[in-house]
């Protein structure tokens, strides 16, 4: 059943690129959507052929059907505004706890809003939750988020990845 399900998304992704127009194309992946809605590359197929604003609507709608999509939790996240960010990262961290991206994602937004004080207490929760879900991070992994961060400038998310997970393994 798996694999016809993937046969069938990629035939209406064919179908879709033989349409001459972006709303004809559009049309049938929500068709397809319709037969399959748990299928995340119709999701993101859809997505990027909508404007910003249509985005955040289907992502929303999408997140609803492939719940454990981190990529769709992730894009959705980056459309909405500081507040609804927050409320989307929550949501996602509720659907999938052990999804290291989820909590990284929220530290970082906090960040960018200047919420410094809160990104500790997310990195630290990060921590505590995955290690509860037994997400198998060691410190290396922990220290190349830190430094992730750093070089998108997310300064005190790396300070707070490190702070936490320095002690991890020794």
């Amino acid at each position: 059943d798996r694999i016809n399900s993937i046969d069938s998304v990629k035939i209406w992704l064919r179908a879709a690129d033989l349409e001459d127009d972006i709303p004809s194309q559009i049309t049938v992946v929500k068709r397809a959507l319709e037969l399959t809605p748990n299928s995340v590359r119709l999701w993101k197929t859809l997505v990027e052929m909508v404007n910003e604003s249509d985005a955040r609507v289907l992502l929303g709608r999408a997140v609803e059907c492939c719940p454990v999509s981190v990529d769709l939790w992730l894009a959705l996240a980056r459309l909405e505004t500081y507040e609804n960010a927050r409320k989307v990262l929550n949501r996602a961290r509720e659907k999938l706890p052990a999804e290291p991206a989820i909590w990284m994602t929220a530290a970082q937004l906090e960040e960018a809003n200047g919420n410094e004080q809160i990104v500790d207490r997310i990195v630290q929760r990060a921590l505590q939750t995955l290690s509860k879900y037994e997400v198998n991070m060691d410190r290396e992994a922990w220290l190349k988020e830190a430094e992730k961060a750093e070089e998108t400038g997310m300064v005190a998310t790396c300070q707070a990845v490190v702070r936490h997970s320095i002690g991890l393994d020794v």
